[in-house]
């Protein structure tokens, strides 16, 4: 039954991607594993720094400790929507693009000079 019921998936899946005209996608096709390493690496770090800095930002602005944990009843709506927003989107950014430039780097590391 699992088998029917996974190859059924499969051809759903199939279908779908054949109607979309896309083959499945190969997100970190051509990465090698010591460039992922690396780009997880400096997203970690990234993501340490923008989250101090974050923290830092929200201390100096609004004169209070940022919310420890939002979805506790004791912080008020507004801080608890406003740091998810705002740290989400920075904190994303930030991993997204640490991991780009240390790939970037990586690869102008590993390539060979003309």
């Amino acid at each position: 039954m699992i088998d029917s019921l996974q190859e059924k998936l499969e051809a759903a899946h199939h279908n779908v991607q054949e109607k979309l005209g896309r083959e499945p996608d190969g997100r970190n096709a051509g990465i090698g594993k010591t460039e992922n390493l690396m780009a997880f690496g400096a997203a970690i770090a990234a993501t340490f720094l923008a989250r101090n800095a974050l923290q830092a930002s929200w201390k100096f602005a609004l004169n209070r400790e940022p919310p420890k944990n939002p979805a506790s009843s004791e912080v008020d709506w507004k801080d608890a929507l406003l740091w998810g927003a705002v740290s989400g989107a920075c904190v994303g950014m930030v991993r997204i693009a640490s991991r780009r430039a240390s790939s970037s780097a990586y690869r102008s590391w590993r390539s060979p000079v003309s």
